[in-house]
């Protein structure tokens, strides 16, 4: 029963990945308009991401997989 902690992470994942689209569409007004772009791309990589969290349970090894796809989202959206 454990492994479905990785359904409630991909909650509050998914919920942080409409949070921060919102804001890059109605109030993140960067100068450059790359940065926009970057932002949209990170964004769309954090709810690949956070799609891929809801079958983590249903792996061989959920911890593993969900564990990898959480650092995914840290390290390729956050930066």
């Amino acid at each position: 029963m454990a492994a479905f902690l990785w359904h409630k992470v991909a909650a509050i994942s998914g919920i942080t990945a409409i949070v921060a689209g919102t804001f890059g569409s109605h109030g993140f007004k960067p100068t450059d308009p790359v940065y926009k772009t970057v932002w949209q791309t990170g964004n769309l990589y954090h709810l690949v991401h956070t799609s891929a969290l809801l079958v983590a349970p249903y792996t061989k090894r959920p911890h593993l997989f969900g564990s990898l796809l959480t650092f995914g989202i840290a390290a390729f959206s956050g930066t």
